[in-house]
């Protein structure tokens, strides 16, 4: 797996590269830790490239999101592939924040 990311005019753009498995999922939550320190409005995630995610790393997510609208902020995942759509979709993270294919 592998992490790009850049703030641009307030928006944080993330992108993930690789599949999110549990022992991944532990790095995302180091990653989201530093993330959060940043200074932005809006935190979008790429997942163009990530073939599936665990619970696990879904987990991480859900703690980011948390902790993100805490500090009155937003997030989005743009670039997600039809089965990791129909995962979010399923567990209702739709409802939570804007995902986009």
């Amino acid at each position: 797996m592998e992490i790009k990311s850049n703030l641009e005019n307030g928006v944080l753009h993330v992108s993930i590269i690789g599949a999110v498995d549990n022992e991944k999922a532990e790095e995302l939550k180091a990653l989201f830790q530093e993330l959060l320190q940043k200074d932005f409005t809006e935190a979008v995630f790429d997942l163009t490239y990530v073939p599936f995610i665990t619970s696990s790393g879904i987990g991480k997510f859900l703690i980011f999101y948390k902790n993100v609208m805490s500090k009155g902020k937003k997030m989005r995942v743009q670039g997600i592939n039809s089965n990791l759509l129909e995962l979010f979709k399923s567990i209702k993270l739709d409802q939570l924040f804007p995902i986009e294919p």
